[in-house]
């Protein structure tokens, strides 16, 4: 009898755990969350709320998003919280040039590489997806001025005081002017360049938002920026239709944003669910309203007033290095804040 008790008192201890785990409560599940690190953009310009709710009702999950002021600082975050993020989302490649950067995450390929237009290079994994190009150009005021066609034409007299330029401390594409002058000029032709133009420099502005506004105002009334923008401001607000572009006879500059999962994510699976999100159509349209980019995605429809834009131009990236960047990158900012400095 004492071992019949016995053994059936072990029989309801090995019972018990399991049907106390059916019962009980589950906890949350980390792979529903995603840990999301962007700059402030992604929100201000509604980028957020455009996006996140549709990929959260796919994929049954969270997503927590943690902003920075700036490129500089999320890549500062980058380096000292690696065990924090899933993936990031708003990295310039002008800002990116450093393998230390890129080493920071995984190496990934698209499911549908082949949908990437033909002037984003795909033939490696990307260790920094792209969802949104542009190329560089003067942006102006039509009912202000005629715009110059060159860098030569815009140290013009006639163009003194007018110039909007962005900070390459702050901003993506203010950074990727220094490099476009740099590939145009080389290391010794920069400096002298950037002298010439001081005359013509109305102000210095650390967003493009804010350098948008002045041209609209006429407070200046041209802007070293990129050429989707005066068609993206012109979908968007009704006081833009006197903004346009104008490509330089010395060539353009091609602007990448990318995302990349980081290295250390504890959910590398939605973490590659969010960037393939990030590349579909509807995303992608996104990119073009909140953003003011092409879409990577060539599948993607765009508005009539992008799709007059050359999707084609002659581009001068390849007269500069990574390597050379990264050796001259901190010489060449510290000259433009010389130089530049109001």
């Amino acid at each position: 009898m004492r071992w019949l008790l016995f053994l059936a008192l072990i029989f309801m201890m090995a019972c018990t755990p399991a049907e106390e785990k059916a019962q009980a409560p589950q906890l949350s599940d980390s792979s529903t969350v995603l840990r999301l690190y962007a700059t402030v953009e992604f929100r201000s310009s509604g980028l957020e709320r455009s996006v996140l709710a549709d990929f959260t009702k796919k994929h049954n999950c969270s997503v927590e998003v943690r902003l920075f002021d700036d490129a500089n600082k999320l890549i500062e975050a980058i380096y000292s919280q690696p065990d924090s993020i899933d993936v990031v989302f708003g990295l310039p490649d002008s800002f990116t040039f450093s393998d230390d950067i890129k080493d920071s995450f995984l190496p990934y390929t698209p499911a549908h590489k082949d949908a990437l237009n033909r002037v984003i290079p795909s033939g490696q994994p990307f260790r920094l997806v792209p969802y949104g190009f542009s190329y560089l150009s003067v942006i102006y005021n039509s009912s202000l001025t005629e715009p110059p066609t060159s860098f030569g034409q815009l140290q013009d007299a006639r163009f003194l005081k007018q110039l909007a330029v962005l900070s390459p401390n702050y901003s993506g594409q203010g950074r990727a002017t220094v490099h476009w002058m740099v590939s145009l000029f080389g290391n010794d032709g920069y400096p002298q360049m950037l002298r010439a133009l001081k005359k013509n420099v109305y102000r210095q502005y650390d967003t493009h938002a804010e350098a948008i506004s002045a041209l609209k105002t006429g407070e200046s009334t041209l802007l070293l920026g990129l050429s989707t923008w005066p068609a993206w401001q012109k979908e968007i607000s009704e006081d833009s239709a006197d903004l346009d572009f104008a490509l330089f006879d010395e060539g353009s500059f091609l602007y990448t944003e990318g995302l990349g999962i980081h290295k250390n994510s504890r959910n590398p699976a939605l973490a590659s669910a969010f960037v393939e999100f990030m590349l579909s159509p509807s995303a992608q349209k996104m990119i073009i309203y909140k953003l003011g980019l092409f879409p990577v995605n060539k599948k993607t429809a765009l508005p009539t007033a992008l799709s007059n834009i050359p999707l084609s131009p002659w581009l001068t990236n390849d007269k500069i290095r990574a390597q050379v960047i990264k050796e001259y990158s901190a010489e060449w900012l510290s000259e433009w804040d010389r130089v530049m400095g109001m």
